[in-house]
């Protein structure tokens, strides 16, 4: 509890958690309720109840979306109740390969730069790998949310294939994989907590400071991260959004009742659901 007593690792975690359907790793499992209804962290009081409640918590998650209100199971699963969706990349690693990591993640950050989205990108060291994402308000585009972040995701996955099995190559590292995982109610792990095995803590990145970072930033009790993290320009990846969405269309449609929320984390081996 220590290290979340921190106040600048509260006001990421808020700033981060705000408006999304929250996931806990305890120590004894992982959790997705409490009383029934579903976890959100709407503010610092709100993450404080939460840590007490829930005692042993390691890591926290939020959900892609953005919900207008996260009261009750149904708003979770109601897609009229979505205000926007997060695009992100999922860059599957190994912690020792980081420097391969770096690299993809630097690819995905030229491309978008060259896309115009030079302010609203921030990268999330996940433990292993890292996860990039673009801030859902830096668009504004009255389409789907869930559309936009896909088609977003996948057309710059695949314009970076190849280059991603160049890096890997290079590397000569078994794991290196840039992955689309934008499905409904997916969650990623939110700034500034413990990796839920290894030993890190989950440091937030801005692009700018890509150049300096090495690996010891995510060490517990010395860890450093990008403090403006979180910014945006509002409109910003509108142009990207707009020529992906014509180009490869919106989620598949097969894929949109989507799956359980356990079935939708990274985990290498399932959860202990206790409590649910």
């Amino acid at each position: 509890m220590d290290h979340f007593s921190r106040a600048d690792v509260r006001e990421a975690l808020v700033d981060f958690l705000r408006g999304r359907w929250v996931s806990v790793q305890t120590e004894s499992g992982f959790r997705r309720y409490l009383n029934g209804r579903p976890l959100r962290v709407r503010d610092e009081l709100e993450l404080e109840e939460l840590l007490r409640s829930l005692k042993t918590v390691r890591t926290l998650y939020g959900t892609i979306e953005i919900y207008k209100r996260v009261e009750s199971r149904e708003d979770v699963y109601d897609e009229g109740n979505v205000l926007s969706v997060t695009p992100t990349w999922d860059i599957d690693s190994e912690i020792g390969n980081w420097r391969a990591t770096v690299e993809v993640i630097r690819e995905i950050v030229n491309f978008l730069n060259e896309e115009g989205i030079k302010n609203s990108v921030f990268i999330i060291w996940s433990g292993n790998g890292a996860h990039v994402h673009i801030h859902p308000l830096s668009i504004s585009l009255d389409v789907n949310p869930l559309d936009i972040a896909w088609s977003i995701t996948e057309y710059v996955r695949l314009k970076l294939e190849s280059r991603v099995e160049e890096i890997r190559r290079k590397y000569n590292v078994e794991k290196l994989i840039l992955a689309n995982e934008i499905m409904p109610r997916r969650v990623f792990t939110a700034p500034l907590c413990f990796h839920r095995k290894l030993d890190v803590i989950t440091v937030p990145i801005l692009p700018e400071d890509l150049d300096d970072f090495d690996i010891s930033w995510t060490s517990p009790g010395n860890f450093k991260f990008s403090r403006d993290w979180n910014k945006f320009s509002r409109g910003e990846a509108d142009a990207l959004a707009k020529r992906t969405y014509e180009s490869i269309g919106g989620y598949p449609i097969m894929r949109r009742k989507g799956k359980r929320l356990e079935e939708m984390l990274w985990f290498n081996e399932p959860p202990d659901f206790q409590g649910l």
